[in-house]
């Protein structure tokens, strides 16, 4: 495939079945990409010799916990494997839940023209903060649940307040010592958001290229920073990449993601999407769609058409790779 070399990033802690059937989408869509793993083996085994070899994990792997640290660390391993050796043009960070509703033969076509490093939901905490990159369109209109006041006071407590810890017991699934955290809506005197650098928060998912990459992966005095601050806080990976990518100060950030979600209006998850909400995902412009059921018959109906969308010199290119694919090659 001509343009810019296009790999994925995937976190996955639940069934192999669901990741084997996104890397079986992207090898046949894209023919056969780099694909970086970071798969959460305290939560589900994974068989690594039964995936192609464009497929490689990340080793060791991580314990991780839902909006923890730990995802942020799992993320940025599977980013780092993927960026060894120079790595590619482009990638996508997904979950196993995600699926291509866009044929590559256009992904690769918008990535080439796009005029910014990162597609990423990135929006300021506080009002009247900026970031020293520049951001650029408008919002993802299937992620406005983000701006309502009630989420906002959530991630001002999650991000910018101080944590209080007390003492208590907890009586499930035993009886043991715990902690109840208190977070006041009051700013914290020792949070990183100063001097210059202003929190943001979003939608966990995105696209980057080698350049945002390159910011994300590199020493510097914010990652530590964040690290610091971060680490016993919750919904990190709904700040930490926002945060990062919206204060370099090189980049050019565009904050639609490019993502088709269903919310409802907010909640802890996305909905799981139906086959009645496929048409608004295919003529939404995104790049991918979550959150899909394991074992959906939904994933074969994009495929038949994202297969007849495409230029028909590329689906014989796109048949050619999932006839050797089938092979092991």
């Amino acid at each position: 495939m001509s343009g810019p070399t296009i790999g994925f990033a995937i976190m996955s802690h639940s069934d192999q079945r669901q990741l084997r059937r996104l890397v079986e989408g992207l090898n046949l869509h894209y023919g056969h990409p780099p694909i970086a793993c970071h798969h959460d083996a305290s939560q589900s085994a994974l068989d690594q010799k039964s995936f192609p070899p464009n497929v490689r994990f990340v080793q060791p792997t991580r314990r991780t916990g839902w909006g923890r640290w730990s995802v942020i660390e799992a993320g940025l391993d599977a980013i780092g494997l993927l960026h060894e050796g120079g790595g590619p043009d482009w990638f996508f960070l997904l979950s196993a839940a995600d699926y291509p509703i866009m044929t590559a033969s256009r992904v690769s076509s918008e990535l080439a023209q796009a005029e910014c490093d990162a597609f990423i939901d990135a929006r300021p905490l506080l009002s009247g903060t900026s970031g020293a990159a520049e951001l650029i369109d408008e919002f993802n209109p299937k992620l406005t649940h983000f701006e309502s006041a009630r989420n906002k006071v959530i991630k001002r407590r999650f991000y910018h307040s101080p944590q209080l810890w007390f003492p208590i017991l907890r009586f499930r699934p035993r009886l043991r010592p715990g902690k109840f955290t208190v977070r006041p809506d009051v700013p914290s005197p020792f949070h990183p958001y100063r001097d210059g650098i202003s929190c943001f928060y979003g939608d966990h998912w995105f696209t980057a290229n080698r350049r945002a990459a390159a910011a994300l992966l590199g020493p510097s005095s914010l990652r530590a920073a964040l690290a610091r601050h971060l680490r016993t806080r919750t919904q990190v990976d709904e700040t930490f990449y926002q945060t990062m990518l919206a204060n370099a100060a090189a980049l050019r950030v565009s904050r639609d993601n490019r993502r088709f979600t269903e919310w409802n209006g907010g909640g802890a998850h996305p909905m799981l999407l139906t086959e009645q909400q496929l048409p608004e995902a295919f003529a939404s412009g995104a790049f991918f769609a979550r959150k899909f059921a394991a074992g959906t018959h939904l994933l074969d109906l994009i495929d038949a058409r994202l297969q007849a969308d495409e230029p028909v010199a590329l689906r014989r290119v796109s048949e050619g790779a999932r006839w050797l694919g089938g092979l092991g090659v």
